[in-house]
């Protein structure tokens, strides 16, 4: 399935909300449109103006895409480019039926693709845990997408949060907030243990954090795995070889 053909929505129209929910409907089958566009402007779409961009990058997004498919014996999924609101540069959504990838004018080649291949990691990666996944499931599989990217991209291209917290730091939220909550299931419960949540003393980013740092420590403890063999290890066994606790 190709790029979904967005870029209609770069230009300077009053029905883009209307207009996206048309473009995605292959990622949201059975939605109701006003429940899809709600999403589309919780998570970044613009509402107004235009946004111009300089680059293709729905063919830059192919290309990478149908060597990720390959690589990772993954999905034939649907994914939708569109436009941010102004003051942001990116964001990305992985859906069980396919990826929404926001982007403003400012993205470059590299962030688009460290941004595609994190995204289409969760498509590939939910296809060996079971439905509707756990906290400890939702963790892991950020960390998981993140190595991902930093192995095929360096060190360079992974986002700041995989290093805003030390290990101990790491190790000590994890025993204090997320070890009596593993067994919670549903993505909307997993919201303010990733994201953090002020009301829980959760910092910023913090079970995004923690995730890389699990992934980093079984890495450590194990031995180097590539990313074919670490997307189909289960959480269970993956946070009990991390070791992950104070020494």
């Amino acid at each position: 399935m190709p790029i979904l053909d967005t870029k209609m929505l770069f230009e300077k129209n009053d029905q883009r909300e209307q207009l996206a929910y048309h473009s995605v409907q292959s990622i949201f089958p059975q939605q109701p449109p006003e429940a899809v566009q709600f999403e589309l402007l919780q998570q970044g779409l613009l509402q107004n103006g235009e946004l111009p961009l300089t680059l293709d990058f729905w063919h830059i997004a192919e290309r990478l895409f149908e060597q990720l498919m390959l690589a990772w014996d993954g999905p034939d999924v649907p994914i939708a480019i569109l436009p941010i609101k102004n003051g942001f540069v990116k964001n990305g959504v992985a859906y069980p039926f396919g990826i929404c990838l926001f982007i403003s004018s400012r993205i470059t080649i590299k962030e688009l693709h460290a941004l595609l291949a994190h995204e289409y990691h969760h498509i590939c990666r939910r296809r060996f845990i079971s439905e509707p996944p756990t906290l400890l499931d939702s963790v892991i599989m950020e960390g998981l997408a993140e190595h991902a990217v930093e192995s095929l991209f360096g060190e360079y291209a992974i986002s700041s949060w995989t290093k805003r917290y030390s290990m101990e730091e790491a190790i000590s939220y994890w025993n204090s907030h997320f070890a009596p909550a593993l067994h919670i299931r549903g993505l909307h419960e997993h919201r303010a243990y990733l994201f953090g949540d002020i009301a829980l003393n959760l910092p910023p980013w913090i079970g995004y954090c923690i995730g890389y740092r699990i992934v980093e420590a079984f890495q450590e403890n194990e031995g180097f795995h590539d990313i074919n063999q670490l997307l189909i290890l289960p959480s269970e066994y993956l946070i009990a070889a991390a070791k992950f606790k104070k020494k």
